[in-house]
């Protein structure tokens, strides 16, 4: 049984993100698992219940290829004791697998189901964004407590999202570095390393910019 709610994920995974949500249909979803209708019901409830549950799993995926077997569970207290190095060694380290995550390609299916929902439907980018949020808590605290920033000012996003774009390294610009570069299939491990110390290199001047104490021109 669990090797088909498994398999249902993952070729929902493949199917919302070529399709979107309102482009898919359960029908497509059983077709391509080759199994009964009544599995959707019987494992999800339904369709919207199957899109949460893709998105979860390949959170889930995401987050092991980040971390592994040790996901650090920082509560804001452990935080607020964390010395400036410490945190930038947690936000150096976090980089560093984003950044490997996005040059292996491994994380298409959620890029492409989030531009999906961004193109189709406002009321389900917003479950969407909102289910989201607490994916976001341990970054934005790093960042604040290393900028002095309150976590929710309009400063602080500005400055995480500026941040993250560039580590996220998205599909359209992914595609951009491989089409000026001549890619067609792997980043050599010279090429990587180059990205990493560039993105590394710009986000530490973005937040030397903002550490705690300096005052910005």
């Amino acid at each position: 049984m669990k090797d088909t709610r498994i398999k249902l994920l993952k070729i929902s995974a493949r199917i919302f993100s070529r399709k979107g949500y309102s482009g898919t249909s359960v029908r497509d979803i059983v077709n391509a698992a080759h199994v009964n209708v009544s599995a959707i019901a019987y494992y999800f409830g339904g369709k919207r219940e199957l899109f949460f549950e893709t998105i979860r799993f390949l959170l889930e995926k995401h987050r092991k290829q980040i971390w592994g077997n040790y996901t650090p569970d920082i509560t804001p207290k452990q935080l607020e004791n964390y010395s400036y190095k410490q945190a930038l060694n947690l936000l150096h380290r976090m980089f560093d697998k984003l950044l490997d995550n996005g040059l292996s390609r491994k994380n298409v299916s959620l890029e492409r189901i989030f531009t999906q929902v961004e193109l189709e439907s406002a009321s389900m980018r917003k479950m969407l964004l909102e289910y989201m949020a607490p994916f976001h808590d341990t970054p934005y605290k790093l960042l604040s407590l290393m900028t002095g920033l309150p976590e929710k000012s309009p400063e602080l996003l500005c400055v995480a999202h500026s941040i993250f774009g560039r580590v996220m390294l998205s599909e359209t610009h992914r595609l951009a570095i491989e089409h000026r570069l001549g890619i067609t299939k792997n980043y050599s491990a010279a090429l990587r390393a180059k990205i990493k110390q560039t993105v590394w290199a710009h986000t530490l001047a973005i937040l030397n910019l903002y550490k705690k104490g300096s005052k910005l021109k």
